[in-house]
């Protein structure tokens, strides 16, 4: 089993290296690294470059969004299993994609996900845990969905079900995980491990207009594809980031 992994990149000079190197030191080695940078004016390229030889493919261009550069990632890959880890980001441990590939040979399924942790922006202090349960088709309207970096899935579901919705400007993530997962009902399992840890900060959570603005396309993404959500899905959802939050505190 061949691991597509694609990160996309827009002048993260300072912190693409941790994100590079959680890669290309997994203890798995049969991963097509894919890195996908929206023509950086920065040092990040020249970053990338100096880990050129683990990097499988490199494309480094103007695009239109963090969507769009996923897209261009995907159908760049050739592995039979395509993630996602951001710049910036990482892979939680060294043993993850072994983890992954061990699930999705022990189990017949379409797509495996995981736990995450939510860092503060320095990185020193872990100020959410996303873990999440075994799958149940009702967790969507209870305002569950998968961490999106933790969402590992087979390659020939983004030629079925196509790729990311870029009518969707901050939950494009949202819209392809209930399209694949609740719309079209693929075969999903829980690896009860966490897969990455990332900083808190991400564009969907900026500011109270960008909460707004992405919770208005979680439920322009239930009506385009048909189905009308329930009145308390998205209040369910802001429970589960205060859930998140209590759950960190503990630790």
């Amino acid at each position: 089993m061949k691991i597509s992994i694609i990160t996309i990149a827009f002048n993260n000079e300072k912190e693409i290296t941790q994100t590079i190197e959680s890669v290309i030191n997994q203890s798995f080695t049969n991963i097509e690294y894919i890195i996908v940078d929206g023509a950086s004016t920065d040092k990040t390229m020249d970053v990338v470059r100096k880990y050129e030889k683990h990097i499988s493919k490199i494309i480094s261009e103007p695009d239109k969004g963090i969507y769009d550069a996923i897209n261009k990632g995907i159908k760049a890959a050739t592995g039979d299993v395509i993630g996602l880890i951001h710049a910036g980001d990482e892979l939680f441990d060294n043993k993850v994609v072994e983890k992954i590939v061990s699930c999705f040979n022990q189990h017949e399924v379409d797509a495996v996900y995981g736990h995450s942790k939510i860092l503060s922006q320095d990185g020193t202090k872990v100020v959410r845990i996303n873990k999440s349960p075994d799958f149940k088709k009702n967790l969507f309207s209870r305002g569950w969905f998968p961490s999106h970096q933790s969402f590992y899935a087979k390659s020939e579901l983004f030629e079925k079900f196509g790729l990311y919705n870029l009518k969707y400007r901050i939950a494009a993530d949202y819209e392809l995980l209930f399209r694949f997962i609740y719309i079209n009902k693929i075969n999903v399992k829980l690896l009860d491990e966490y897969m990455v840890k990332f900083k808190q900060g991400g564009t969907s959570t900026k500011s109270i207009k960008n909460i707004l603005q992405l919770n208005k396309e979680c439920v322009a993404a239930w009506r385009d594809n048909g189905v009308k959500i329930p009145f308390y899905t998205i209040p369910l959802k802001l429970l589960r980031k205060l859930e998140q939050v209590f759950r960190a505190e503990l630790i």
